[in-house]
């Protein structure tokens, strides 16, 4: 949802009487109809102006236009934050990134204290927020930079940062935070997380357990081995090199429960992967002993 459809949907239903649910969800639909129809009346915000600009940097043609493009959107209107996380992502010099990055959240933080953003009714629910999402984006592209850096335990405080104040975790903080904990081999916090978010897939479950293999506690170890089994059975596959790989999944995309799941795994979360170089031993071995 980009923030003029959000603004435009905002206006149309500030102008209706809906008196529970269904008729909520009837405003919805007739909303959406008048919009595909191009009959929703409105008036382009600074803030739309800028995001339009920004979508002309996301199909740039080359990277010099895209930032410029980017640079004129946050220029234009400040509030536009993503203009300043499209920058970020095409920065080549992590020391310039960085700066980018850092005053970038600090002032878009700022702002959206003084708006009210950060009073107590809206902490955790920050994704939900349509004008707060792009600052937990940012907060997430932190904890992504700072693990590239190999600032591990900074990563670790950004993600819990994000959780606290979007609990329904929208961005997958709590995937990442399972990988650092099993990274730093702490056991208490990633319990604690798993029991907030219990859930049997492969990013909830890998990091289990490695960590227990880190720990040679071979019986938790092997637990957590068949789990994952029977979540994911490609990723056995994997290892024995008879995984088929799903190619209806596109490309940057994955699906949990198959091969793509395994594929992106073990390249967004190398930096654990990295730590463990003889699992595949392991792996293979405690396979054979299950037959």
């Amino acid at each position: 949802m980009d923030n003029k459809f959000n603004n435009m949907l905002n206006e149309f239903l500030a102008n209706t009487d809906a008196k529970d649910d269904n008729e909520l969800n009837e405003k919805l639909q007739e909303f959406i109809q008048k919009y595909n129809a191009g009959e929703i009346e409105y008036e382009n915000t600074i803030l739309d102006d800028a995001y339009e600009l920004l979508e002309k940097a996301e199909n740039a043609k080359s990277k010099t236009q895209a930032i410029k493009y980017a640079k004129e959107a946050y220029k234009m209107c400040s509030d536009c934050f993503d203009a300043i996380l499209f920058q970020v992502h095409l920065e080549d010099n992590p020391l310039k990134r960085w700066k980018l990055l850092e005053e970038g959240l600090a002032f878009e933080k700022d702002r959206l204290k003084n708006e009210g953003y950060f009073d107590k009714d809206n902490i955790g629910h920050f994704y939900g927020i349509f004008e707060t999402r792009p600052y937990i984006r940012g907060l997430y592209t932190k904890a992504d930079y700072l693990i590239l850096d190999g600032k591990i335990k900074q990563a670790r405080d950004v993600c819990k940062g994000i959780l606290k104040l979007n609990e329904n975790d929208n961005t997958g903080a709590r995937y990442l935070l399972m990988a650092i904990y099993a990274f730093l081999e702490e056991e208490n916090d990633m319990l604690k997380l798993y029991k907030k978010y219990s859930e049997e897939n492969l990013e909830m479950l890998f990091p289990l357990f490695i960590l227990y293999y880190k720990q040679g506690n071979d019986k938790k170890a092997l637990e957590y081995l068949d789990r994952i089994n029977k979540a994911n059975p490609d990723f056995i596959k994997f290892f024995k090199g008879t995984m088929k790989e799903n190619k209806d999944v596109p490309e940057g995309y994955y699906s949990k429960g198959d091969s793509s799941e395994v594929i992106m795994y073990f390249r967004q979360y190398d930096f654990l992967v990295e730590t463990i170089p003889t699992i595949d031993y392991y792996i293979l071995e405690n396979s054979k002993k299950k037959k």
